[in-house]
């Protein structure tokens, strides 16, 4: 008799896990980046909070390393439903979100604390409803740090130093009027670029000190870093807004305070490390100009913020007038 009982509980236990599995719903992360990258610890942190604040609901799968495609492709996989969530540099979300590009100006803001007062403020609340008509919600915004430029070539001082070099940009047009603005030959290109710049298919590239230490890029050959701060590089926790629509109360509640928890660890995990991490790249043997000549680079690119015009630029406005 305890044979056929055993089996029997047996196939009710299998049955109740089952149903348990089958009740948990699919959250796809699709992230570009390496699990040494803050969007990918971002993402986990994410599911970590989700785990403990609603624990058996949600069935969070993060691909990392571009297992998904490139951001943009990525992007669109999101507004299609067939992937949920992504941890997205805003440079690609200017395809879907125009008026996002006004994060993407050079030098508009001067600090880290300035960056965080605008996006956690009316501003940001402002720029995350404007995802919704692309069928997206931005769940938090969070960053990379401020990015910088490196290359194989030569010390770059001012722009002039940066002519004829191959420098690759985001897949991003306010990417690319920064770098011919500053006369370099910018290259779109998606992440990621270490083969690239191994073979010399490209000269260099810019971005901030986290993403520099995490890809190795001194071991593609990388030997200069300028620290130009040209452009803020926040990130955003991205979701399809359908999805999120139609989850519990409770559930979506809990979306959106793990994405924010997910977004200030994602934050102090770049700015309290940063320092080190320069330390290091400069013991791999990177020569580091601390001090590039950023009036001149300012002045090179103020005719990208120009160029603006509707809300974009009233978006711009509004943050210099809130960071000053």
């Amino acid at each position: 008799m305890r044979a056929p009982i055993a089996a029997a509980l047996a196939c009710l236990l299998t049955a109740g896990a089952a149903t348990t599995a089958s009740a948990q719903t699919k959250i796809n992360i699709g992230i570009v980046t390496n699990p040494s990258f803050v969007h990918t610890r971002a993402a986990n942190a994410f599911k970590a909070c989700l785990d403990k604040q609603v624990p058996g609901k949600f069935d969070v799968v993060v691909h990392h390393s571009a297992v998904l495609g490139s951001e943009t492709q990525v992007l669109q996989q999101i507004q299609l439903g067939t992937t949920q969530m992504s941890v997205s540099t805003t440079g690609p979300v200017e395809a879907f979100v125009p008026e996002i590009k006004a994060l993407e100006m050079p030098f508009l803001f001067p600090s880290y604390e300035a960056a965080d007062k605008v996006l956690d403020g009316p501003i940001g609340a402002d720029l995350k409803k404007r995802f919704e008509k692309s069928g997206f919600v931005a769940l938090s915004f969070l960053d990379n740090g401020f990015r910088n430029v490196t290359n194989s070539k030569r010390d770059v001082k001012e722009p002039s130093d940066l002519k004829g070099l191959k420098i690759r940009t985001m897949e991003a047009p306010t990417h690319l009027a920064i770098w011919r603005a500053l006369g370099a030959n910018p290259t779109p290109m998606a992440w990621p670029i270490f083969t690239q710049l191994q073979q010399g298919v490209i000269d260099g590239q810019e971005n901030p000190i986290a993403v520099i230490h995490a890809a190795k890029l001194p071991e593609a050959g990388q030997k200069y870093l300028s620290l130009t701060r040209h452009v803020y590089s926040a990130l955003v926790f991205v979701a399809n807004k359908r999805f999120v629509d139609n989850q519990p109360e409770a559930e979506r509640k809990a979306l959106q305070q793990c994405a924010q928890t997910a977004a200030l660890e994602g934050r102090s995990f770049i700015r309290d490390n940063e320092r080190q991490q320069l330390a290091e790249l400069k013991a791999q043997g990177m020569q580091v100009d601390e001090n590039p000549d950023l009036a001149a680079f300012r002045k090179a690119t103020q005719p990208v913020i120009d160029s603006l015009s509707g809300d974009t630029k009233k978006l711009v406005e509004q943050i210099r007038a809130t960071v000053q």
